[in-house]
């Protein structure tokens, strides 16, 4: 393990880990649940790609200054 990483850092990797999961599995056609007002939400793969851009996860740059993915 790293031991000179910044925390900022630690958390991009941690974003980029998240959109990069969100990404597979919308591409792979998969349902993905998230919390909202305390509920228990399905998201379609349409609606996770909208909600991040298409382009975005098409040409594969699903990193960079992420955020939180879950409302």
């Amino acid at each position: 393990m790293r031991k000179n990483v910044s925390i900022e850092d630690r958390a991009r990797a941690i974003q980029r880990g998240v959109r990069d999961a969100l990404r597979e599995s919308a591409l792979r056609g998969y349902l993905m649940c998230v919390s909202r007002d305390g509920k228990i939400v399905w998201l379609s793969p349409d609606e996770v790609l909208a909600k991040f851009g298409r382009s975005e996860f098409a040409n594969g740059s699903a990193n960079g200054s992420a955020q939180d993915t879950h409302d």
